[in-house]
């Protein structure tokens, strides 16, 4: 006789997995969905972290006037200003801060003065301004929003002593509030921010600006 051979069929525990169709049916959609979020994220990242929608500009000497939108813990609001560059001047391999110290500046660096006037309302918030010396070559030197390391960074545009209100942060504020004894702030004033830069720059325009990605050009003569 001869024996018959049987076979026990395989149990669901004994087949190899397999990966669910359903998950991947999933994975192309996940890929998309995430390349889509961050690619959302990076011109937003892009836009918000550098200077590049120009709102008004004028020549050397010439007065600018400025409005500009921008959002608080209130909302939607503006400023308002007129600006004017007066001058460019100083060479200084050192600088003397506010508090009376002094600084070297590294080899081929010099301390650069701009020299702007203002005028505007004394409810006006004008502080935290980025001054920015652009060259014929494009590069860029600033004191402000990205800090150098020399000079103010909360006074660029405004008097020390009467900077005027600051950009209300809670809801409970009160939009052109002043602190306690301060004085206002004149409605027009001058400033001299001072920036580090190569000794051989050659300088084509200064930039304002208080909330990026907005900035006024104040061009500087050939």
């Amino acid at each position: 006789m001869s024996a018959t051979e049987t076979t026990t069929p395989p149990t669901r525990a004994d087949r190899p997995r397999r990966p669910s169709r359903w998950w991947m049916a999933a994975v192309p959609v996940a890929i998309v969905a995430m390349l889509a979020a961050n690619g959302y994220r990076v011109p937003v990242f892009w836009w918000q972290s550098g200077q590049h929608h120009e709102i008004a500009s004028g020549d050397r000497d010439e007065w600018v006037r400025v409005t500009e939108d921008y959002t608080d813990a209130l909302g939607d609001t503006t400023r308002t200003y007129e600006v004017r560059l007066a001058g460019l001047g100083g060479a200084d391999t050192a600088y003397e801060d506010r508090g009376g110290d002094e600084f070297t500046l590294a080899d081929g660096m010099v301390a650069r003065t701009v020299d702007l006037d203002f005028r505007a309302e004394p409810d006006q918030t004008l502080k935290n301004c980025a001054v920015t010396l652009v060259d014929d070559r494009g590069r860029q030197y600033r004191v402000g929003h990205v800090q150098d390391g020399i000079g103010p960074t909360v006074t660029n545009c405004v008097p020390e002593e009467t900077p005027g209100p600051s950009v209300a942060i809670f809801e409970t504020e009160r939009r052109g509030a002043l602190p306690p004894k301060e004085l206002p702030r004149p409605r027009e004033w001058s400033t001299s921010p001072t920036v580090a830069a190569p000794k051989d720059a050659r300088f084509v325009e200064v930039r304002i600006s208080f909330e990026n990605p907005d900035y006024v050009t104040l061009r500087l003569p050939d």
